[in-house]
């Protein structure tokens, strides 16, 4: 029996802008046909070592915490691939496209970056939160990483989501509005998608 695809959404955005709070209302919208994906996933041996760089307990040139962000999704390939092969659709918060995003940003090249994560399941529908770094700075009470403090990095940042999104047609919401009004138009893009 032939069971269709399931597709993989993915969530972008500069922290704070709401990634996790719109991944789980579709999660609860789409019940039992999705399951929810958070990257990094700081379980992993991998991941592990991803939280202590981004809690500055380790200091690494930039080229390896992008290859660390990369091993920590393939580390879910497996995993990812069953899911889909299932017909189960996949939320992501973050995937490969925040590598791309933040790779650049940091003056790394697009074209290594995307190698890092060829041949990883690619994304059916990505949708990128935008917001402002000031909110970010609002949202983020005590709780910043070391991404996080740089804001000259996070404006850099906001303005590549922009311009990748126009090059692989990512689709882009405003993030500013409230969580029920960012949620209509999550919507609005998910149900050319998948069925709701």
């Amino acid at each position: 029996m032939y069971l269709p695809k399931g597709k993989i959404i993915v969530f972008e955005g500069i922290d704070k802008a709401g990634k996790t709070t719109q991944a789980k209302l579709l999660e609860k919208k789409l019940g039992s046909k999705c399951v929810r994906i958070d990257f990094p996933d700081y379980s992993t041996p991998v991941g592990k070592e991803i939280k202590q760089f981004l809690d500055g307990k380790r200091d690494y040139p930039d080229e390896v915490k992008m290859i660390l962000l990369s091993a920590n999704r393939w580390e879910k390939k497996i995993q990812i691939e069953n899911i889909v092969g299932k017909g189960t659709t996949i939320i992501m918060n973050r995937y490969y496209q925040s590598n791309l995003v933040y790779g650049i940003s940091k003056g790394l090249k697009l074209d290594w970056l995307l190698s890092l994560d060829e041949g990883m399941p690619k994304a059916d529908l990505v949708i990128v939160i935008d917001i402002n770094p000031t909110t970010l700075v609002r949202r983020s009470k005590n709780v910043v990483d070391t991404f996080e403090k740089d804001l000259a990095l996070i404006r850099r940042v906001k303005k590549n989501y922009r311009i990748l999104a126009r090059k692989f047609k990512w689709h882009v919401i405003e993030g500013e509005s409230s969580i029920d009004e960012v949620h209509d138009q999550v919507l609005g893009i998910v149900k050319k998608f998948v069925k709701i």
